[in-house]
């Protein structure tokens, strides 16, 4: 995730009146009530972490409290999780949340010169623990998400991708929720210009190869796939499983080898739908090698879509990893496969 520097000044004014000023840091957001909610720990090694949580209900999102700020203590919120933190934890909280219902979670922090921030989509299931871990790296913010269970006294983490994929309902309700863009009535000139400047922005390496899934989604290496886990489970499943399990090893390697195909879909969406919003003046200072074209936005515009594709990519191969995951562990819930090997999928 990238940093911001000018909003430093701003971020860390903010942490330290709050640390001044006696607010709560507790955070606004409360624990869920229900007896089977599912719980998080949040952990964080950064300076002035926060975690917000948004709904469709409370657009400007509710806090969770403040963790590692000079002025204060942290906040000491827990909710009684099974499995301990992890050792170096600098700071963590714990909360309680609605089970089966997907929350926006935004992490924030403020400090060494700049602001870093990550956000993620998340449903999290009944009666079931998860850990977040925020940490950074010179500029560069990480989080992880883990599914946590205590088996036989020993902590297992499993890994969650964190998929962000907004909050439509808040759209333009705040800045974290911008308005979404409004497409100028069409023509077919601003239709032609518009595909143009899609077009020659698309290099060689963008464009996914046509023979890549018949090349390597073939039936021996998903057979292959099936008869490792087979040997790696040692236990006795119904052929109905293993048709399934199969089925679902072949469609996610089809997805994982369509990643570059489907980011490009979301590259041209997300550029059509900005040139769409700008009048047709401002387009044809985008056309490249025309007599209207301003170089200067042109590139500024060309460049700001690449960082998106390599974005798109990152969110494609996500979206392809959590998708495999939900159909696993729907596979194995009906199965039953969790009684009889502790390593069975789980969402």
């Amino acid at each position: 995730m990238r940093s911001y520097p000018p909003l430093y000044a701003l971020g860390l004014l903010t942490a330290i009146t709050a640390s001044l000023s006696g607010c709560s840091f507790n955070g606004s957001y409360p624990d869920a009530t229900e007896t089977d909610a599912a719980k998080l720990r949040f952990v964080s090694n950064v300076e002035n972490s926060t975690l917000d949580l948004f709904d469709a209900e409370h657009c400007g999102g509710r806090n969770t409290g403040l963790l590692n700020n000079l002025f204060a203590a942290d906040t000491r919120r827990r909710a009684d999780m099974s499995v301990a933190p992890p050792a170096d934890a600098r700071g963590y909280l714990e909360i309680r949340l609605k089970p089966e219902s997907e929350v926006f979670y935004r992490i924030n922090t403020v400090g060494s010169g700049s602001v870093c921030g990550i956000a993620f989509n998340f449903a999290p299931q009944r009666n079931t623990e998860y850990e977040v871990v925020f940490s950074r790296r010179g500029a560069v913010c990480n989080a992880s998400l883990n599914r946590l269970e205590n088996v036989n006294g020993k902590a297992i983490r499993s890994p969650i991708p964190l998929v962000e994929k907004g909050l439509p309902a808040c759209a333009g309700s705040n800045p974290i929720f911008p308005k979404a863009l409004v497409a100028l009535p069409s023509t077919p000139e601003r239709d032609a210009l518009i595909e143009q400047i899609i077009n020659a922005s698309i290099v060689a390496d963008m464009r996914p190869d046509p023979g890549a899934i018949t090349r390597e989604v073939t039936a021996e290496k998903v057979d292959k796939v099936v008869e490792d886990r087979k040997h790696l489970m040692g236990v006795t499943l119904p052929d109905a499983y293993w048709t399934e399990y199969r089925q679902n090893v072949k469609l996610f390697a089809t997805e994982v080898t369509g990643v570059k195909e489907r980011a490009l879909t979301l590259y041209k969406n997300v550029y059509r739908s900005q040139l769409q919003s700008l009048d047709t003046a401002r387009i044809k200072q985008l056309v490249p090698d025309s007599d209207t074209a301003d170089l200067t936005a042109a590139l500024a515009q060309n460049n700001a879509m690449m960082d998106y594709y390599h974005s798109a990519n990152l969110i494609a191969l996500k979206e392809a990893v959590s998708n495999n995951l939900t159909r696993m562990a729907d596979l194995d819930r009906r199965f039953n496969v969790c009684k009889q090997y502790s390593g069975c999928w789980k969402n």
